[in-house]
């Protein structure tokens, strides 16, 4: 995982408003998803949740939260907060999303 200050360009910015390209998922939907690219998804309720990038790239912030976290390929990120988290396919993606364990 790496997490890194990210400028992004207008076409990728995201405002308080909800993203009307944005679908948002219950932290029930686990599984698999295949993004194709620029796909946003939302994930409400996210803490303890791993997701796992299994193909390609991808954008990850929460909501109130100034980090930006880009996942590759043999990655994971576990969300350590309560708020939405979005997810963006930055290329075709494949991710596996994971409930907290125990």
């Amino acid at each position: 995982m790496h997490t890194v200050p990210l400028s992004l360009p207008s076409t990728l910015r995201l405002s308080r408003r909800p993203h009307p390209a944005a679908s948002a998922r219950p932290a029930t939907g686990t599984g698999t998803w295949v993004l194709p690219r620029g796909t946003l998804h939302g994930i409400t309720g996210p803490r303890g949740w791993r997701i796992e990038c299994i193909a390609g790239r991808a954008w990850i912030t929460h909501d109130h939260d100034p980090r930006d976290i880009i996942l590759e390929a043999g990655e994971s990120h576990t969300c350590d907060r309560p708020e939405r988290v979005i997810v963006q396919a930055l290329e075709a993606l494949t991710l596996r999303v994971h409930p907290p364990a125990g």
